[in-house]
């Protein structure tokens, strides 16, 4: 039943793309990221949808009359330059097939990237793609927040089975990343400050959907622990003041979390509790020693070839060639992964690939700070401000566990990345009141006021056509 269900779904979206094609976006991140054909049981399991959407989306592209023109920003620049370093990284990579097969992959993710920001532009399509990843990612923090509650965290959270998140490390770091997306998601549809998103229910049900929403996100929390991913885990600490600092009512939190740990006996169930304690023994554990093992590699590895590294996919030469760069060797003998985004990247690419991707993701962050604290002053739009806020929180939690997680090429990551840079024209382009408004939508006129004529439709402003069953308010 799953199979048909998914099989209609894909059928129903590809002429829905190729006619409009920011759907086509949307279509893609909700595939990469919440993998469902990893659901299913016979035919659709494992199938490639991400080719079939993403060419859909290609072709769409070229038909596209609405698409913005490409933004040359510090991002993009570095984007490019990211993948052409890649690129030379792999003409002299000590494993040049392999090399050159992940280079591909990694394209088709900055292609996408790429793309993104010529189809979502406006309120409503912005919105809507950060409620896609936001929903993908948060299903499995609904999911394996329940089950952790019903187990009491003694077994392990993990993603879908086959797909690129089916770790625990890896399903802990997206849901730590998403946490702060899905808390100003919540305080969106709560506080009603967000365009009409184009379906009459989701303005009726406003608040119910916000209390549920927030319901997800302290259930993700949970998820993201029971994980058992010490870097998830790190990543969480990291970001809890940020969160904390931006939530509201914060002493009835800490009212009921005495309440719970003080009189009811809440505590960390025991598993979790000697996983997190190897954190502060890591001599003790195998896991720990191998990371510092496989970085001591990725080092050396930088060392001897500090401009091109090894290249993609250098450890399937063999774990006798690889344990030639470590600096001691353990009782366990399998080739490592570098167990770190950084010196992942450092073994690979070299001290100069990581100065591209460590400017690449610094730009980032400084373009979603600079959204976060002039948005809201310049445009008076809201949602602007919070998400920007949201990624910039999620990226923190990134580069935290990503000392621990070998995540460089996650395609959230780049996500992140196109959302800036959409982010950034989207302020640039906007409107500047004349004085600092206090709400995200245009103050209503005195009833004795003559009421303005309706604006004259085009055919960007019809169903589906970028603003999803009917005309928005929001820029186009």
């Amino acid at each position: 039943m799953r199979d048909y269900l998914l099989a209609l779904i894909v059928v129903v979206l590809v002429p829905l793309i190729v006619r409009y094609a920011w759907i086509g976006i949307l279509a893609w991140f909700w595939v990469g990221l919440f993998a469902p054909q990893w659901h299913t049981w016979t035919f659709m399991r494992g199938a490639p949808l991400a080719t079939y959407l993403g060419g859909a989306t290609l072709i769409a592209l070229f038909l596209a009359k609405d698409r913005k023109p490409f933004p040359i920003t510090r991002e993009t620049v570095m984007l490019f330059a990211l993948a052409g370093y890649f690129a030379m990284t792999s003409y002299f990579a000590v494993n040049s097939s392999g090399a050159w097969d992940f280079w591909f992959h990694f394209m088709k993710i900055l292609l996408i990237t790429f793309i993104t920001p010529l189809l979502i532009y406006g309120e409503r399509r912005i919105v809507w793609l950060l409620l896609v990843i936001t929903a993908s990612l948060a299903f499995y923090g609904f999911k394996g927040g329940i089950f952790a509650v019903q187990t009491g965290g003694a077994h392990m959270v993990l993603g879908p089975t086959g797909s690129y998140l089916s770790g625990n490390t890896y399903i802990g770091l997206a849901m730590l990343m998403i946490l702060p997306l899905i808390l100003v998601s919540a305080r969106m549809f709560h506080q009603r400050w967000s365009a009409d998103l184009g379906f009459e229910f989701l303005s009726r049900f406003s608040r119910p959907i916000g209390w549920f929403i927030y319901g997800v996100f302290w259930l993700t929390a949970i998820a993201i622990l029971a994980t058992h991913s010490r870097g998830a885990f790190v990543g969480l600490l990291a970001i809890v003041p940020l969160l904390f600092w931006h939530m509201h009512k914060k002493w009835l939190m800490v009212i009921v979390g005495f309440f719970l740990v003080a009189v009811v006996g809440v505590t960390a169930p025991e598993p979790l509790v000697e996983r997190w304690q190897t954190i502060e023994t890591y001599e003790e554990d195998q896991s720990a020693m191998q990371r510092i093992q496989s970085w001591g590699v990725a080092w050396n590895m930088a060392l001897e070839r500090p401009l091109t590294g090894m290249g993609f996919r250098n450890a399937a030469l063999g774990y006798d060639w690889w344990i030639g760069y470590a600096n001691f060797e353990g009782r366990w003998r399998h080739v490592l992964s570098p167990h770190s985004v950084y010196f992942g990247i450092l073994g690979q690419h070299g001290f100069g690939g990581l100065a591209v991707f460590l400017l690449l993701i610094a730009f980032t962050f400084h373009t979603l700070n600079r959204v976060r604290r002039t948005a809201r002053q310049r445009t008076g739009e809201i949602w602007l401000s919070e998400y920007a806020w949201a990624l910039q929180v999620g990226l923190v939690g990134y580069l935290i566990s990503g000392i621990f997680l070998d995540v460089a090429y996650f395609n959230l990551l780049y996500a992140f990345v196109a959302l800036a840079v959409i982010m950034r024209r989207e302020l640039e382009q906007a409107p500047q009141p004349a004085t600092a408004p206090v709400a995200s939508r245009p103050v209503q006129p005195e009833p004795s006021s003559p009421p303005a004529p309706d604006p004259v439709k085009t055919e960007s402003d019809t169903v589906m056509s970028g603003t999803l069953m009917g005309p928005s308010s929001s820029r186009n």
